[in-house]
């Protein structure tokens, strides 16, 4: 995502996000992670003043839209609980912390329940109270659709957008909004009925489609649109 900042509450060592996308990703920037990077002399000390440190350098310098935070395995171990820590700063932005354990029982598990905890965060002031109808359509717009899900290291997320782009346009539909790839808080926001959602990795999507009422179509539009597919 673009405008967003992740600080990760890690020991000397667990800064492989690096190596994901500038390696495998072969992105020719650094990816918008900070680390605390503790070593085994710091655990005699205050780490929970390295936390609050590494986030308010990261608001300082990046300046970004919403921050990420979130602790390694290893760092559990400490129980810092570095989104607490964050939230006590009272930053002037959007603060999510991450369950990042969600990611040890299935990597796709944990991204969904990443965009999850960000979308709730970011839209949770815009619930309308309970049994509000969903807005009707303006008479002589087209009709819009969100594509959730697509990540930078998802197997061929990119393609399936633009396919599934091209798809709906010639249907008349347009995307109202492409989450989390490439997508800033302000995309977020703007996820809001009466535009209907595609699931693309199938993961936790029943608060956006219960809470803000969004419709969901969650299987894959695959083929060309001439076949009965």
């Amino acid at each position: 995502m673009r405008n967003t900042h992740f600080v990760l509450h890690a020991p000397q060592g667990d800064t492989y996000a690096d190596l994901l996308f500038t390696m495998i990703e072969r992105q020719d920037r650094r990816p918008p992670v900070s680390y605390t990077t503790f070593q085994a002399r710091d655990l005699g000390g205050d780490t929970a003043t390295l936390v609050k440190s590494a986030v308010t350098s990261a608001c300082e310098r990046f300046r970004p839209d919403v921050l990420l935070v979130g602790e390694s395995c290893t760092a559990e171990l400490i129980q810092d609980q570095p989104g607490s820590l964050a939230a006590s700063l009272a930053l002037p932005i959007p603060v999510v912390p991450l369950e990042l354990p969600s990611y040890s029982k299935k990597e796709n598990w944990g991204a969904a329940e990443t965009l999850y905890q960000l979308v709730r965060s970011l839209l949770k002031d815009r619930v309308p109270p309970p049994g509000t109808p969903r807005p009707a359509r303006p008479e002589g717009r087209a009709p819009r659709a969100n594509l959730l899900g697509p990540t930078r290291l998802g197997f061929r997320c990119r393609d399936d957008v633009v396919e599934i782009t091209r798809l709906l346009a010639r249907l008349g539909i347009e995307v109202n909004a492409v989450v989390p790839l490439g997508a800033t808080a302000d995309d977020i926001r703007r996820l809001r009925p009466p535009a209907s959602i595609y699931n693309h990795n199938k993961g936790r999507r029943s608060w956006a489609a219960d809470e803000i009422a969004l419709g969901v179509y969650p299987r894959i539009p695959r083929g060309d649109w001439s076949y009965d597919t």
